[in-house]
């Protein structure tokens, strides 16, 4: 039991809920250093809620000398090894936001990124850096025993992960886990994907080259049917690029659904291990394999489908798509080649922009209410189970790792990393709302409009932009005890408002009659995830065993294999046919029974976790939509023919719960 709950919370569920943890006080010098720009005019008066109500932490207590009372060359190095895959070499130890946090810890920080093979070798011998980030083999790291248990350690040196709403993620976790269980994995950006205000519209949806769009003067989509015939549309009057290359009705480097999912009530999960997908309003889940009514990537085949028979005659669904390199399909869409995404690129307009400052050149999602829109989703895990963070076990240096983790879930810390330190860029009004002063407000508004002043002083702090591996825990759109957005100078619509500049953006406002372009997708109708805990909860479940796992394997090279016949077959009852025969060889596999295994682990977990996720969203004003709200969404994609119900009984498969 606790090997296989450890692969269920201690491999990712480790620390959820930390939306508005305690914060400890800072040192003399992480309060402000004496070569800050402070003045009279902006010291924090007394009334800021820095804060009498909250007590002190221990890390403050605790905490290892700062800048002032150290030298550097007497400080412990903490070591930070990156194997995460997006990262990229992003680390200067030079930024201000990186010897803030040095300072914080007393420590010299030094970053390196891990090459796979140097990842692999320092698992199996345990020679790791004190902290490592990655993003593979959660269970071989708990397997080989290479990552700390840190649950002894949090009280004494990591307390803002035991206060305030954190505690729930211990309470989970003693819920699904045992009590000899331990903590071992930290999240990435805990809080809030996306908010329901911004300049940019999500990026999945029915995505069109916009410039086309508009000049088809914004005809309606409502289904399908009518985004394939605008692209056709837009295909016949722009048959070639101005350079001359080819179009094509729609592009995709991706065919698992990942599209087709927000045309739809399922959830994304994409990143999800197995083709099983949740309502993203119920949260219930499905068989993706052998339930075609509830799968990303039938209801993707059928649309592929859709797009071939329309574009053979004419040469405009483009067969390369099944061959190419992902540096030729990218180049594809450097050239405005495809009418239509999977998601959307903004390189075509960032480059087309430069040619022209008043291009509409460029791909956008249409504003309707038959799609979802990936925004106010809370994220219990951050970006885990794909990015997360662990000590090593042979760390002669734990309780400074724990201290910089302290800090990093610390909402005075995460807010000073954003916006820089208090009285330097920002500080309290009389009032006790937080502001930033003009120094700090020129700054910004320069660097956001993208200054490469190295003057600037948010080019030499740094910003999230240039952080590493998601850091910090905590996102910046979580609510700071005061009240106000971590970043309370950016996360607000007055804000994104005044800062829009993209043309495509602009356009949306002005012909849907709104302020910003997000504001035109909720009036069209359109629902977010608010009430999706699809990947926390697929990330919460023990892993299926090696049985199950051969079975789904043997299942997705099953669906590899007949792809390009379900996409190239040139009648409904062809199509069906392959389909009705797929899905009876997975019956075959003992797929179903493998699914029934899932979801009853899946319904444990969800029982633990919706509550509180709605719980969460409802105090932060995001209130779960209503049956009435997202009935129109459960009907999941429109099949002809549905076979799985009789074959599942012929099978067995429907029987009570046997894992095979």
């Amino acid at each position: 039991m606790k090997r296989t709950l450890s692969l269920v919370l201690s491999a990712v569920l480790i620390f959820l809920l930390l939306p508005l943890p305690a914060f400890a006080e800072k040192p003399a010098s992480a309060e402000r250093s004496a070569s800050t720009k402070k003045s009279a005019s902006t010291k924090k008066s007394a009334s800021t809620k820095k804060s009498a109500s909250t007590k002190k932490s221990a890390s403050a207590g605790k905490s290892a000398p700062t800048g002032e009372s150290a030298s550097a060359e007497n400080r412990i190095v903490l070591t930070i090894g990156d194997n995460a895959t997006r990262s990229g070499s992003r680390y200067y130890e030079k930024l201000g936001m990186w010897q803030y946090m040095a300072d914080l810890v007393g420590v010299e920080i030094r970053y390196s990124y891990m090459t796979d093979e140097e990842y692999d070798a320092g698992l199996a011998s345990g020679d790791l850096p004190d902290i490592v980030a990655t993003s593979k083999n959660l269970s071989r790291i708990l397997e080989n025993g290479v990552a700390l248990n840190v649950d002894p350690y949090l009280e004494e040196y990591c307390p803002n992960f035991l206060q305030g709403e954190a505690r729930l993620t211990y309470d989970v976790f003693k819920q699904l886990g045992d009590e000899e269980d331990g903590f071992y994995f930290f999240p990435a950006k805990i809080g809030y994907n996306g908010v329901g205000f911004s300049k940019e519209t999500s990026t999945r949806g029915y995505v069109v080259r916009w410039d086309y769009y508009k000049e088809l003067g914004y005809p309606p989509i409502n289904n399908e049917d009518d985004y394939l015939k605008v692209l056709q549309q837009m295909h016949e009057n722009h048959p070639f690029t101005e350079e001359g290359y080819p179009t094509y009705l729609y592009g995709t480097d991706n065919f698992t659904g990942y599209d087709t999912a927000f045309r739809s009530e399922l959830s994304l999960d994409y990143w999800a291990p197995y083709r099983y997908q949740n309502n993203m309003f119920t949260n219930e889940v499905y068989d993706g394999y052998t339930d075609p009514a509830h799968s990303m990537w039938w209801a993707c085949m059928e649309w592929h489908n859709k797009l071939y028979r329309a574009g053979k005659a004419d040469g405009s669904y483009d067969l390369d798509l099944f061959t190419q390199t992902q540096e030729q399909f990218d180049a594809k869409c450097a050239r405005g080649q495809y009418m239509g995404r999977h998601s959307v690129y903004r390189g075509l307009y960032s480059e087309s922009v430069k040619k022209d400052p008043d291009t509409l050149t460029g791909y956008n999602i249409v504003p309707t209410a038959a799609t979802t829109y990936y925004t106010n989703v809370y994220q219990l895990l951050g970006n885990g189970p794909g990015y997360m963070w662990f000590i090593s076990a042979n760390s002669p240096h734990k309780e400074e790792a724990l201290k910089l983790f302290n800090y990093m879930c610390d909402p005075d810390c995460v807010r000073e990393l954003t916006l820089g330190r208090q009285g330097e860029t920002w500080d309290y009004d009389k009032d006790g709302v937080p502001r930033m002063n003009e120094y700090g407000q020129q700054q910004l508004d320069a660097y956001k409009a993208g200054s490469t002043d190295p003057d600037n002083f948010y080019q030499q702090w740094g910003s999230f932009d240039v952080m590493p591996s998601n850091w910090p825990l905590l996102r910046d759109n979580l609510t700071h005890p005061d009240g106000y957005s971590l970043d309370f100078a950016t996360i607000t619509r007055e804000y994104e408002a005044a800062t829009m500049t993209n043309n495509i953006a602009r356009d949306i406002c002005e012909h849907y009659g709104v302020k910003l372009p997000t504001d035109a997708f909720y009036n069209a109708g359109g629902l977010d995830f608010r009430n999706d805990c699809g990947e926390a909860i697929s990330s919460c479940l023990s892993s299926l065993n090696r049985n199950q796992l051969r079975i789904l394997s043997e299942a997705d090279a099953l669906l590899e294999d007949v792809m390009v016949d379900l996409i190239l077959a040139e009648t409904d009852e062809k199509w069906e046919a392959v389909r009705d025969d797929t899905v009876r060889k997975l019956v075959e596999m003992d797929e179903p029974a493998v699914f029934k295994a899932y979801q009853k682990k899946w319904d444990e977990a969800a029982a633990v976790i919706v509550p509180m996720v709605r719980e969460i969203q409802i105090k932060n004003g995001v209130d779960p939509y209503t049956p009435e709200q997202y009935a129109d969404y459960g009907n999941g994609a429109k099949q002809k023919l549905l076979i799985i119900e009789d074959d599942a009984k012929d099978s067995g498969a429907g029987s009570e719960v046997q894992e095979p």
